[in-house]
Protein backbone atom coordinates (compact mmCIF):
# COMPACT_ATOMS: atom_id res chain seq x y z
CA UNK A 1 0.00 0.00 0.00
CA UNK A 2 2.79 2.31 0.81
CA UNK A 3 4.21 2.04 -2.67
CA UNK A 4 0.99 3.05 -4.39
CA UNK A 5 0.61 6.05 -2.11
CA UNK A 6 4.20 6.98 -2.76
CA UNK A 7 3.74 6.66 -6.51
CA UNK A 8 0.58 8.76 -6.29
CA UNK A 9 2.48 11.42 -4.32
CA UNK A 10 5.30 11.38 -6.86
CA UNK A 11 2.84 11.65 -9.72
CA UNK A 12 0.99 14.54 -8.06
CA UNK A 13 4.29 16.31 -7.35
CA UNK A 14 5.37 15.81 -10.95
CA UNK A 15 2.03 17.20 -12.14
CA UNK A 16 2.41 20.22 -9.83
CA UNK A 17 5.96 20.75 -11.07
CA UNK A 18 4.86 20.57 -14.72
CA UNK A 19 1.99 22.97 -13.98
CA UNK A 20 4.31 25.46 -12.25
CA UNK A 21 6.83 25.21 -15.09
CA UNK A 22 4.11 25.92 -17.64
CA UNK A 23 2.80 28.80 -15.52
CA UNK A 24 6.32 30.26 -15.31
CA UNK A 25 6.70 29.91 -19.08
CA UNK A 26 3.39 31.69 -19.65
CA UNK A 27 4.43 34.50 -17.30
CA UNK A 28 7.75 34.92 -19.14
CA UNK A 29 5.97 34.97 -22.49
CA UNK A 30 3.50 37.57 -21.21
CA UNK A 31 6.33 39.80 -19.97
CA UNK A 32 8.15 39.51 -23.31
CA UNK A 33 4.98 40.20 -25.27
CA UNK A 34 4.21 43.26 -23.13
CA UNK A 35 7.74 44.50 -23.80
CA UNK A 36 7.31 44.11 -27.56
CA UNK A 37 3.85 45.69 -27.41
CA UNK A 38 5.24 48.70 -25.55
CA UNK A 39 8.03 49.06 -28.12
CA UNK A 40 5.52 48.83 -30.98
CA UNK A 41 3.25 51.40 -29.29
CA UNK A 42 6.17 53.82 -28.93
CA UNK A 43 7.07 53.39 -32.61
CA UNK A 44 3.44 53.92 -33.58
CA UNK A 45 3.27 57.13 -31.55
CA UNK A 46 6.48 58.36 -33.17
CA UNK A 47 5.12 57.59 -36.65
CA UNK A 48 1.83 59.33 -35.82
CA UNK A 49 3.63 62.50 -34.71
CA UNK A 50 5.78 62.33 -37.86
CA UNK A 51 2.61 61.94 -39.92
CA UNK A 52 1.07 65.01 -38.28
CA UNK A 53 4.21 67.02 -39.05
CA UNK A 54 4.08 65.88 -42.67
CA UNK A 55 0.42 66.90 -42.89
CA UNK A 56 1.27 70.34 -41.55
CA UNK A 57 4.15 70.66 -44.03
CA UNK A 58 1.81 69.54 -46.83
CA UNK A 59 -0.71 72.21 -45.85
CA UNK A 60 1.98 74.90 -45.82
CA UNK A 61 3.26 73.78 -49.22
CA UNK A 62 -0.28 73.82 -50.66
CA UNK A 63 -0.72 77.41 -49.45
CA UNK A 64 2.63 78.39 -50.96
CA UNK A 65 1.61 76.74 -54.24
CA UNK A 66 -1.71 78.59 -54.29
CA UNK A 67 0.04 81.91 -53.60
CA UNK A 68 2.60 81.25 -56.34
CA UNK A 69 -0.15 80.24 -58.78
CA UNK A 70 -2.10 83.40 -58.00
CA UNK A 71 1.03 85.50 -58.54
CA UNK A 72 1.73 83.74 -61.84
CA UNK A 73 -1.85 84.35 -62.98
CA UNK A 74 -1.51 88.04 -62.09
CA UNK A 75 1.75 88.28 -64.04
CA UNK A 76 0.21 86.49 -67.04
CA UNK A 77 -2.67 88.98 -67.05
CA UNK A 78 -0.21 91.86 -66.88
CA UNK A 79 1.85 90.40 -69.76
CA UNK A 80 -1.30 89.94 -71.84
CA UNK A 81 -2.33 93.52 -71.07
CA UNK A 82 1.07 94.81 -72.16
CA UNK A 83 1.02 92.68 -75.34
CA UNK A 84 -2.46 93.96 -76.24
CA UNK A 85 -1.35 97.51 -75.54
CA UNK A 86 1.72 97.04 -77.76
CA UNK A 87 -0.39 95.63 -80.61
CA UNK A 88 -2.92 98.42 -80.40
CA UNK A 89 -0.39 101.24 -80.66
CA UNK A 90 2.59 100.48 -82.87
CA UNK A 91 5.85 102.02 -81.78
CA UNK A 92 7.06 104.94 -83.93
CA UNK A 93 9.72 103.98 -86.43
CA UNK A 94 13.15 105.32 -85.71
CA UNK A 95 15.03 107.03 -88.48
CA UNK A 96 18.18 105.27 -89.46
CA UNK A 97 21.23 107.20 -88.38
CA UNK A 98 23.47 108.16 -91.30
CA UNK A 99 26.56 106.03 -91.50
CA UNK A 100 29.71 108.10 -91.72
CA UNK A 101 32.00 106.82 -94.40
CA UNK A 102 35.64 107.28 -93.60
CA UNK A 103 38.64 106.02 -95.38
CA UNK A 104 40.56 103.53 -93.41
CA UNK A 105 44.27 104.11 -93.41
CA UNK A 106 46.50 101.16 -93.15
CA UNK A 107 49.50 100.98 -90.90
CA UNK A 108 51.88 100.53 -93.78
CA UNK A 109 50.97 103.87 -95.32
CA UNK A 110 51.51 105.74 -92.04
CA UNK A 111 55.06 104.50 -91.68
Amino acid sequence: MERTERNEKDDSQKAKLIFLALAALVVVLLIVSFGYANKARNELNAKNTELELMKQDNTKLELMLKDASAEIDTLKKHVKYLEDKAKAKPAPKKKAAPVAKTKAKTKSKNK
